[in-house]
């Protein structure tokens, strides 16, 4: 594993044919352009036509029911279509918003009953106001100065109607109004059930229109690579009748960039990058680690002469995920979900790269389970072959204390080593082998607990690391002048401030011992509820063990994967990058096409 070298290229061209040489370009996908000037302002053609057609794919790729779509080659009124779509969507939001206001009526109105106003006129004049009062509120009933009557009465509620020509004051009676409306209580079940068949209409009428979803989103990819065709025209150095470009290219696509350049009739110059330049980095793990790839650029880009950790950090992440899992039982549960949706996580390449680490998390949690001897917080009976495997013991303190800081000291080992070789000659080198120097002797201190002639040693190598790192920062500082030897001897003192920093790194890794230690015992509690709910009790009790089983085990299961997606990839973030990653570059984008490889869709 590494990152790919890079090759930069600049191309010379005529100016006409910058449109037909940059959709070129964009086919061959191989080329990370430099900016050689300010771009301007740059608007979408059509942009109302744009932002319509982009609200109306999105209104077809949330529907909950679609249908296959058309082929690519066929005919498309893009206007036309858009415009029936973005309709579908407000009929849609209309005929919902008129559904959840029925509802609400209608759950206002059915504590009254179904009944249907008298018209005003035949009652003189006079409105009736219904109130839903508490029975604890009956007294202020003889505050009320209008006629009122109480039509009903429920188990702590009662219905009173007010007459009165108006409103009554907001403060008449100690609740608000009930908003019943005029229309009785049957026709608004029947608006709803009308508006109810409209929605189902017009969802069917959406899934029909789904079919058009293949060919607007190739419309809007194709708009897209359009507008970005047009915004690198913008950033090439134009003289006269002939431009030019520059860019990063993978050293193994140069072949394929040449035979380009030679059928277009374009001058191109590859050369070797220069120790000033900052190339992009891309990174091209094997498949089998290729999510190892995909989580450190997640969280930030190594720089270009630097080195690739995409491997240690798929390795590593599995191992600490197991380690806070620490159950066999869970990690069969993460398996068989693993192997149900296993094809439907290989749809895309990211999705393909994603199964293989989940693949790889319940692989190592179940061995790991296996040997710290869990199964759902229960331990296989003495003598037993699953017993004789178990050789770690979570409840040991002193043992995952030992296990869990060595296991930083040798990660935090293997990031200072990659560093030292990587910058090797340099004072970096120096002063991370003095690090590995002192945390190690540090650690054998610390397992010692002793005064013996291996400490007396180990304490000699601790300060030998602590000169070493000295040493190292010194050598950073350039100059020879007194002035010179000044800053390097800071420099070299400010580098021996990092002590607290590497051991407090390395105290991080003890979450590795507390999050599966609290994880087995959760389980073990969760175990011990559901034995005290079933009791003496064969019946309910052995129905509540089992719920306190599948809802405790849910939890704490849930709360692992959590804990282990979290603080496994923090310790690689954090405290491995910090010390492996001593620079940060920026990712390799090429200038491909974002349309599927498909035939264009034709207009009417």
């Amino acid at each position: 594993m590494s990152i790919v070298p890079m090759r930069r290229i600049t191309l010379c061209g005529l100016v006409g044919e910058k449109e037909a040489i940059f959709a070129g370009l964009q086919d061959l996908g191989v080329v990370h352009l430099i900016p050689l000037r300010q771009p301007g302002t740059l608007a979408p053609e059509d942009p109302v036509l744009r932002r319509r057609t982009e609200t109306a794919f999105r209104h077809l790729e949330e529907a909950p029911y679609k249908l296959r779509p058309f082929r690519p080659t066929t005919d498309l009124d893009q206007a036309a279509v858009v415009e029936e779509i973005v309709a579908n969507r407000a009929r849609l939001r209309q005929l919902r918003d008129r559904r959840d206001a029925l509802e609400q009526r209608i759950a206002t109105l059915e504590q009254w009953g179904d009944f249907s106003l008298p018209p005003v006129d035949d009652i003189g004049g006079q409105r009736l106001w219904f109130y839903a009062l508490p029975i604890s509120e009956r007294p202020a009933l003889k505050q009320v100065e209008l006629p009122w009557q109480i039509v009903g009465k429920g188990p702590t509620t009662l219905f009173v109607a007010v007459v009165s020509p108006d409103e009554p004051p907001v403060d008449v009676l100690p609740v608000p109004r009930s908003r019943t409306g005029s229309v009785p209580l049957g026709d608004l079940r029947v608006g709803l059930e009308d508006t109810e068949f409209a929605i189902e209409e017009a969802e069917v009428r959406r899934a029909e229109l789904t079919r058009w979803r293949l060919a607007l989103g190739l419309r809007l990819a194709d708009a897209a690579d359009s507008d970005e065709r047009r915004a690198v025209a913008e950033q090439t150095y134009d003289d006269e009748q002939v431009f030019a470009l520059q860019g990063w290219v993978p050293a193994d696509a140069v072949e394929k960039l040449e035979e380009f350049a030679q059928r277009r009739g374009l001058a191109l110059v590859v050369e070797e990058p220069s120790p000033a330049d900052r190339p992009p980095t891309l990174l091209r793990p094997p498949a089998q680690v290729a999510s190892g790839a995909d989580l450190t650029m997640f969280y930030t880009s190594p720089a270009y002469r630097s080195w690739d950790p995409s491997l240690i950090v798929f390795v590593s992440f599995a191992a600490f995920f197991a380690m806070i899992v620490a159950d066999a039982g869970y990690s069969a549960i993460i398996a068989v979900l693993v192997a149900v949706f296993w094809s439907r996580l290989g749809k895309t390449p990211a999705l393909r790269r994603g199964r293989v680490l989940l693949a790889t998390l319940a692989s190592v949690s179940f061995v790991y389970g296996l040997l710290a001897g869990s199964w759902f917080g229960l331990h296989p009976p003495a003598g037993s072959l699953m017993a004789r495997i178990a050789v770690i013991d979570v409840r040991d303190f002193d043992a995952m204390m030992h296990l869990s800081i060595g296991i930083g000291v040798l990660h935090l080992t293997v990031a200072l080593g990659t560093v030292a070789w990587v910058n090797r000659g340099t004072g970096k080198t120096v002063t991370a082998l003095g690090w590995i120097a002192t945390i190690w002797a540090g650690f054998l201190m610390w397992l010692g607990e002793g005064e013996t002639v291996a400490t007396s040693l180990t304490s000699v190598v601790f300060l030998g690391g602590l000169v070493a790192v000295a040493v190292g920062g010194a050598m950073e500082q350039p100059g020879n002048d007194a002035a010179g030897w000044g800053k390097r001897a800071l420099s070299g003192i400010l580098a021996l401030t990092g002590i607290t920093k590497i051991f407090g790194d390395i105290l991080s890794y003890l979450r590795l011992f507390a999050l599966g230690l609290a994880s087995a015992s959760l389980a073990a509690t969760f175990n011990s509820l559901a034995l005290e709910m079933r009791g003496d009790n064969p019946g309910i009790g052995t129905l509540l063990a089992i719920m306190v089983l599948v809802l405790g085990h849910g939890v704490n299961l849930l709360l692992g994967l959590m804990s282990g997606v979290v603080h496994g990839l923090r310790l690689n973030f954090i405290e491995f990058f910090s010390w492996g990653l001593t620079d940060e570059g920026y990712p390799f984008r090429a200038f491909a096409r974002r349309a599927a490889a498909a035939p264009s869709v034709h207009a009417k």
